[in-house]
């Protein structure tokens, strides 16, 4: 809202400015002192955009209040209005940045040319800012979609991330958004998703074929209002779509490097895995089918990486790589950390191990980094699941 403050100890010449001024097309509100000092107060309470003051008053004058003013908020513009066309006060305003040097008495005209050319500047910046917020926006969740599927984020991207204390993940199944239609429809769910959990926080929203993901920073964690609004947008997705939604909670967090492993927890909860894809008759190229292969049989090595395996074979990693991702949904890294938890959790159930064995026999040396994946993608410690699991 475009906010005007009209400062004169003169009523007969401030009351009718601000009735001029209520009547221009894109002003919000005219709000008006009698002193600097008065002035002052109330832009500590308010934003201002427009500010034309006296410069000869009582209680704190015009260039006080002009300095008061770039020291403060300097994205408001100050007009200084004045009956004395002395230089040396023309320079005085000047030094404090004041926008023009005005003379009383000021003509209506000249009063909307002032208002016209603070206010243009004052879309211009809007615009700029919005298209800023924008770009922001966009580019924090293409960041999100690389940390989801292991992508680290550049060095240069890392102020994108929102203070947060608390980082939450939802996934959202529905069938291929392509079949909706439009690119408008797609957009509009996204938007709306958005919208609702920018409530809680900074939300980003990746949509893929099949899947929406709402990744929510919150400096002020909220469990039953998350909870509330997973409900809220998941039905509202099914009255205007008309198709089942299905919800795959990844948990939450503190730490953004969990992000693929909530991701994956949330594909599992949808039944997005490998398993399901061949139980649906689908077949794999025999690259994939052997590098499946070779993951069920070395993931209890530390070292079963994709650039052994692709030297082994001569093929090149990248291209493996992106083969892999395109056919299993996953990234190799995601899938073998996927197949080793869940090793893990089958371990914990059918033996009595201890749980560094556990930790050892699927191959991680470090006992706290194997507890702390392990409670992001399963949801508890293993201690607990084992404890559920035998109960």
């Amino acid at each position: 809202m475009f906010t005007v403050l009209i400062v004169d100890d003169e009523a007969n010449v401030r009351l009718p400015m601000c009735r001029t001024l209520a009547r221009f097309e894109g002003v919000g509100e005219v709000l008006d002192a009698s002193s600097g000092l008065e002035a002052i107060a109330i832009l500590k309470q308010r934003t201002v955009q427009l500010v034309i003051t006296d410069i000869r008053m009582p209680a704190g004058d015009g260039l006080q209040l002009a300095e008061y003013i770039r020291q403060h908020s300097r994205q408001t513009d100050v007009y200084v209005l004045t009956g004395h066309a002395e230089f040396d006060y023309a320079m005085k305003a000047m030094q404090h940045q004041v926008a023009a040097y005005l003379l009383k008495p000021l003509s209506k005209e000249k009063l909307l040319e002032v208002y016209n050319e603070a206010y243009g500047k004052y879309r211009r910046r809007m615009e700029s800012e919005q298209v800023n917020v924008i770009r922001s926006r966009a580019l924090l969740e293409k960041r999100m979609h690389d940390l989801l599927h292991g992508v680290p984020v550049p060095t240069f991207d890392e102020g994108l991330i929102p203070q947060y204390a608390t980082i939450r993940l939802v996934s959202f199944s529905t069938k291929d958004l392509r079949s909706l239609g439009e690119t408008s429809v797609r957009y509009f769910i996204r938007e709306c998703a958005h919208e609702s959990f920018s409530g809680l926080g900074t939300a980003a929203v990746c949509e893929e074929d099949r899947l929406i993901t709402v990744v929510l920073f919150t400096e002020h964690d909220d469990k039953m209002a998350w909870e509330q609004r997973v409900q809220e947008i998941s039905k509202w997705m099914e009255a205007k779509l008309r198709i089942e939604v299905k919800t795959g909670h990844g948990g939450c967090t503190k730490e953004i490097s969990d992000l693929g492993l909530m991701y994956m927890r949330s594909m599992m909860s949808l039944g997005f895995n490998e398993i399901t894809r061949k139980e649906r008759g689908d077949s794999f190229p025999p690259i994939i089918k052997a590098l499946l292969k070779y993951v069920h049989n070395e993931y209890a090595n530390e070292t079963a990486n994709l650039s052994d395996f692709a030297q082994q074979f001569q093929v090149n990693a990248n291209y493996l790589s992106n083969l892999f991702h395109q056919e299993i949904g996953l990234t190799y890294t995601q899938y073998l950390t996927q197949f080793r938890l869940t090793e893990a959790k089958r371990w914990l159930r059918e033996t009595n191990l201890k749980v560094y064995e556990v930790c050892i026999r699927v191959g991680y040396k470090d006992p706290a980094y194997f507890s702390r994946i392990f409670k992001t993608f399963v949801g508890m410690a293993p201690g607990d699941y084992r404890t559920v699991e035998h109960s």
